[in-house]
């Protein structure tokens, strides 16, 4: 992981375990999504149509169309290499 929106439940430098099968977005939970041609780490809240990404580590949220989306998998782990 690079950078530290996600920080301190994914921090810079760690690797994350993602399940590829676990496209369905369950509210509060990580994943890897696709957005406006770049992959993107964030926390989803699904609200009907709208989803919204949250980043642990910022103050920032985006409000998007699911439509926009593709979920490319969920975070079911976060490891650190030493």
């Amino acid at each position: 992981m690079n950078g530290a929106n996600m920080s301190p439940a994914i921090n810079e430098g760690e690797h994350m375990v993602v399940d590829l099968e676990q496209t369905i977005i369950r509210s509060g939970e990580i994943y890897i999504i696709e957005y406006k041609e770049s992959c993107v780490v964030c926390r989803l809240l699904r609200d009907g149509d709208k989803v919204i990404f949250v980043f642990d580590g910022a103050v920032h949220s985006i409000d998007e169309s699911i439509k926009n989306i593709n979920v490319i998998g969920r975070v079911i782990e976060v490891k650190t290499l030493v």
